[in-house]
């Protein structure tokens, strides 16, 4: 029989879906609406969504992968004029390679989200395996970071 056997995937890995049923289980203990899904990379990870921010954890090689990410809508929307708006826009976007390789860290990543007309972060940590009971501490620390991220980003596209 081709496919999984005994929580196994071909070739004896483990499979990610059943790896990833305890830190869901370790997630919603700790307040998150966790639930396990593809990804758009069609890869199992755990998917959270709160009002901090975004949390998704897969299996990677060597332990868990933990992704946090969010963002910030809107961030010129107050300006009336719609061509200065776009320009302020267009510049955010030229701006933000140069704020990334001066203000942030090798795992923070920034891009601007056209359909949001604001900025979106992503902060990843890999973790061993051995951590699989503090992902939902270590998840909640991480979204206060990633928010102070997006503020520091912005602080920065507006000077």
């Amino acid at each position: 029989m081709m496919g999984q056997a005994n929580g196994r995937a071909a070739g004896g890995v483990p499979d990610p879906r059943e790896e990833l049923e305890p830190v869901a289980d370790v997630l919603r203990e700790a307040g998150f609406y966790a639930y396990t899904t593809l990804d758009s990379e069609n890869r199992w990870s755990v998917a959270c969504d709160t009002e901090e921010g975004h949390v998704d954890v897969r299996v990677g090689e060597d332990g868990y992968e933990l992704d946090v990410w969010d963002t910030s809508p809107g961030l010129f929307m107050d300006e009336e004029n719609e061509r200065r708006r776009e320009a302020m826009e267009r510049l955010a976007r030229v701006s933000l390679p140069a704020i990334a390789r001066g203000f942030l860290e090798p795992n923070q990543e920034v891009w601007w989200e056209e359909a949001e007309h604001g900025v979106g972060v992503r902060l990843r940590y890999q973790l061993p395996f051995a951590l699989r009971e503090d992902i939902g501490r270590i998840a909640k620390e991480r979204l206060a970071e990633l928010n102070e991220v997006i503020s520091l980003v912005e602080t920065r596209l507006v000077e």
